[in-house]
């Protein structure tokens, strides 16, 4: 075989300040004298500089390479606040992949006892598109009249998606399965319940 058939190809996608030094430091592990196996490594900007610059046309060039090559490494990136700004590339490149669920597994430290006796990796499962974070949320009232909206598509089979993938994950893994919302998203909306408030 040809060493072009054999290549493999992880797109990079570059991120911002400490989020691009950690990517920079996972590439090192994947270096041929370390793998032993020659990797092609196609590299896309997506600080927020640059997308600001190409109007986020560097991210759909990602997630178009991601398609491609079917594996990509992304450095955390800047998220603005603005609602006139870029926003997030990762509800573009989800939206773009495909993607439905977004799994983030914490592990134990060696050496450290957990509290409560908890010894399985915990795993934060949610819904990677609908768009969360750009829902429409207001408040009307005042005081204890005081009412909280969000407008914001949902849809069954993403649910579904979720649902049965924090199942699975939980049966390979042991553990249980516990729900609920995610505050950063929806200060305005959820931030209602009076345990939220300061």
């Amino acid at each position: 075989m040809s060493a072009e058939v054999d290549a493999k190809t992880i797109v990079v996608l570059e991120g911002d300040e400490t989020g691009q030094e950690l990517l920079e430091e996972a590439l090192r592990v994947l270096a041929p004298e370390i793998l032993g196996l020659e990797l092609e490594f196609p590299r896309f900007d997506l600080s927020v500089d640059s997308r600001r610059a190409t109007k986020n046309g560097v991210v759909y060039e990602a997630a178009r390479a991601i398609r491609e090559h079917g594996l990509g490494l992304k450095a955390a990136t800047i998220t603005p606040e603005g609602r006139d700004d870029v926003g997030s590339p990762n509800r573009i490149l989800r939206e773009e992949i495909g993607g439905r669920v977004i799994v983030r597994t914490g592990r134990r430290i060696p050496g450290v006892i957990p509290l409560g006796g908890v010894h399985a990796p915990i795993s934060i499962v949610r819904m990677a598109v609908g768009d969360a974070y750009g829902a429409k949320e207001w408040r009307e009232g005042k005081g204890d009249e005081e009412v909280a909206f969000r407008t914001e598509r949902i849809e069954r089979r993403i649910c579904r998606a979720v649902a049965e993938f924090s199942f699975r994950q939980a049966e390979q893994t042991a553990a249980k399965v516990f729900g609920g919302p995610k505050f950063t998203v929806s200060p305005v909306y959820e931030g209602m319940c009076p345990t939220s408030r300061s």
